[in-house]
């Protein structure tokens, strides 16, 4: 079912005393008037769909879906037409998040484990309360909550209960943008993630960020391409990254520059510009004062030379980006996950100040901060230092009680850490789950916990459109029941509400309560798309639409500039791993399973990637030329070997990798993770050395050099795209033409028999000599 976003408003305004006002997405004018709708069960057997709008918490960067319901099931998630982020937009992921609400491996109740070496066994909620209060009671001040990065009150929640015990709040991300946010910080002088108005721009320079498959919000962005691409002269992308993303593959001009010259590209193509005075005194003088030391060293054969691109792609790129504005630049992903990441960010984002696309329309526009006073609008992972310390306290027996929601440690950290270890010496681990992962296997204490699609929540999406935008998560569901009908498919509870009861109470009773009074202060603000007479009409009216957002409420910035000594990048030695070829290894998003969160759904597990097709298992892409030389077929399983640990994966040679690099998906080598995922390829996040961002300290997660060997065997890579061998094909044999007042034998024996001579041939003479 199609929805425009007046069929949604009409759909969901219902019957009810009192009217609510909506105001156009992205306008301040009123356009719409609806009723709130009354409270109905989503249940009620009525034979038609009903549509709820909500986030999806985890799975996006604060995009806005509808959900469409059946008979009190969901079946389908779309984007909802009215959010301002994705603006309708969906993603595949979408369908494969709806998967793990029914998903035959839920854990299905509370699991205790009564000592270290022993087994989980399934127990009571009120069982756990008492072991949960019991841990708490005991680690007063050696308490740590670890979720993902989480915004909105959820992610307040998590930070004030830790706050409460003297513990800390670490949130992790194994593909941590902690570096992007300190170059966004230093260059534009701003907390949140800018967002980049590529809609207007006419030239688009990118590096690193898949922002086309994985990085921030695809559909957002997706949006945004699809309107770049619809001007009269249909705009004109640049990328550059080591290998070909789905973001390269849409390029006008794909640059693939050694690993950790992103930085040097940048100031080459910097170098150009201003060599050949295509900008204005103003804007040199102000990116002098952005880019401290100027462009020494700096002059196109020398940057040719450390980035591997040629002087001719360099020019036509630069001259490109400052003859074609309005002109935006933005990087993240690998070319920030450097030990030079900062530098490689500040100088890419410095680059806009260049052409004067700063506060611009088709250039960088600053987000305003969070709605609500206690809520943060960004959210990103503790740097890998703080990680490695954090950790060295939990194997010192330091920290009496870990909580952990939302992301599986020990599948995400490196091997260099020792996680395994570090949990074995805590003495209460507590992890919260839908499905049981590999950090459960060393949980004290499992807690099954409801999906985005059964809670309450707020979402601040980052990056925002360039206003203020709070969006809502609400149950589209009821608990669900298994198809025999014998109990819960889950006896779960919300991980907020959870934390909440055991809590003081000073900060909320429930997440309901919380977000309804929070959209209550909204209310009470005057301002924003949905005005209503009373507070519950209010919020009725931001829970049909999806959230609220205030178009007249912006950001700001001011220039700043770019912090960060480390120039050079550096990686890890090979010279003691084996036998074997070295190649810089470039890890990626999945587009499917992103860094494996995905993993237990089947329908992510199957959804091909869009360069290579293959799905179902961890491949490596290598370039097709340089496989060649060293002997390497697809399918041949290879050996990858860092100075953290070994992986084996398959190969998959193909000429959209740089020679030298070797591409290999994050995602897949989970020991648990459901009859999907477990078992399934190989983890190279366990394989990244502990090489960090000089100034933040960041992992580096792109600075790891492996030693690539053949095992010597061969599996079949499972993919949708193939070769089919041209085998010959025995031709048809003619109709046989009978002629007027002729038998079919006549006919036969007249022409029939040449017919056969002519198109078969050879064979069919030797059948009839014999």
């Amino acid at each position: 079912m199609k929805l425009n976003r007046r069929e949604f408003l009409a759909l969901t305004g219902k019957t009810a005393a009192g009217a609510v006002i909506f105001a156009a997405c992205g306008l301040p004018e009123r356009e719409l008037i609806v009723q709130s709708p009354v409270d109905l069960p989503e249940d009620l057997v009525r034979g038609e769909d009903a549509w709820y709008a909500t986030s999806m918490g985890d799975f996006t960067n604060g995009d806005g879906v509808l959900v469409r319901v059946m008979q009190g099931r969901a079946k389908k998630i779309e984007g909802n037409p009215d959010h301002p982020v994705n603006r309708g937009k969906a993603t595949a992921r979408y369908d494969s998040a709806l998967q793990l609400l029914y998903s035959p491996d839920r854990i299905r109740e509370p699991m205790l484990r009564y000592s270290k070496a022993g087994n989980l066994v399934g127990i009571t909620w009120e069982q756990a309360d008492t072991r949960f209060r019991e841990a708490l009671a005991n680690a007063d001040g050696a308490l740590t909550v670890v979720t993902n990065p989480i915004r909105g009150h959820l992610g307040s929640v998590a930070s004030k209960f830790a706050e409460q015990f003297n513990g800390k709040y670490m949130p992790f991300d194994p593909v941590e943008q902690g570096v992007l946010h300190g170059a966004v910080k230093s260059v534009f002088g701003q907390d949140q993630l800018p967002t980049f108005d590529i809609s207007n721009a006419q030239t688009v320079l990118s590096f690193g960020a898949d922002w086309l498959g994985t990085w921030g919000s695809p559909a957002q962005f997706g949006v945004k391409f699809g309107e770049f691409r619809e001007q009269s002269d249909r705009g004109y992308l640049i990328h550059a990254e080591p290998r070909m993303s789905l973001t390269a593959a849409a390029a006008d001009l794909w640059l693939a520059p050694i690993p950790g010259t992103e930085g040097d590209l940048a100031l080459g193509i910097a170098s150009v510009i201003i060599d050949e005075g295509l900008v204005s005194p103003q804007n040199v003088a102000a990116f002098d004062v952005a880019v401290s030391g100027g462009l020494n060293n700096y002059g196109v054969t020398d940057v040719a030379s450390r980035t591997g691109i040629s002087v001719d792609r360099i020019e036509m790129a630069a001259r490109r980006f400052a003859d074609h504005t309005p002109a935006v630049a933005f990087g993240g992903g690998s070319a920030g996950a450097h030990t030079n990441g900062s530098f490689n960010l500040g100088a890419i984002y410095a680059l806009n100040v260049l052409v004067g696309a700063i506060d611009s329309a088709g250039g960088v526009v600053p987000n305003p901060g969070s709605a609500f006073g206690d809520v943060s609008a960004s959210a990103t992972g503790e740097p890998f230092e703080a990680w490695e310390s954090e950790i060295a306290n939990w194997r010192a027996g330091n920290v009496e009680t870990v909580i952990i929601r939302g992301t599986d440690i020990v599948h995400g950290m490196p091997n260099s850490v020792a996680i395994r270890e570090a949990l074995d010496q805590v003495p209460n681990v507590i992890v919260f789950g839908a499905v049981h992962d590999d950090t459960m296997d060393f949980a004290d204490l499992v807690l099954p916990e409801l999906t985005f699609l059964e809670t309450w929540g707020t979402d601040i999406p980052e990056p925002g459109p360039g206003y203020q935008v709070v969006g809502t998560q609400q149950p589209v569901v009821a608990p669900t029941i298994k198809r025999d009908e014998s109990g819960l498919i889950s006896n779960a509870r919300g991980f907020g509400d959870t934390l909440l009861a055991m809590s003081d109470g000073s900060y909320g009773s429930s997440m309901e309560r919380i977000v309804s009074d929070a959209l209550s202060d909204l209310h009470d603000t005057g301002r924003g798309s949905v005005s209503a007479s009373t507070a519950k009409l209010f919020t009725n009216g931001v829970m049909q639409r999806g959230g609220w957002w205030d178009t007249s409420e912006k950001g700001s910035s001011s220039v700043g500039k770019v912090m960060a000594a480390k120039k050079n990048a550096e990686y890890s030695e090979t010279g003691s791993l084996g036998t074997g070829d070295d190649f810089y290894l470039a890890p990626f998003l999945s587009n499917s399973l992103l860094d494996g969160r995905l993993a237990a759904s089947p329908w992510a597990q199957q959804t091909p990637d869009p360069v290579s097709s293959a799905s179902w298992s961890t491949w490596a892409e290598i370039n097709s030329i340089e496989a060649k030389d060293l002997g390497i077929r697809e399918g041949d399983v290879l050996l990858i070997r860092s100075n953290s640990g070994e992986i084996e994966v398959l190969a998959y040679p193909h000429p959209g990798v740089r020679p030298g690099v070797i591409g290999i998906p994050i995602g897949q080598g989970h020991k648990n993770g459901g009859r999907y995922a477990e078992e399934r390829g190989s983890n190279v996040l366990s394989i990244l050395v502990d090489e960090k961002d000089s100034e933040t300290g960041a992992l580096a997660w792109a600075a790891t050099r492996v030693r690539v060997q053949r095992a010597g065997r061969r599996v079949k890579v499972p993919k949708f795209e193939g070769n089919v061998e041209a085998r010959p094909i025995e031709p048809g044999v003619p109709v046989l033409v009978v002629g007027i007042g002729e038998t079919s034998e006549e006919a036969e024996k007249a022409n029939h028999y040449e017919y056969q001579k002519r198109f078969l041939g050879k064979e069919k003479e030797a059948d009839s000599n014999e």
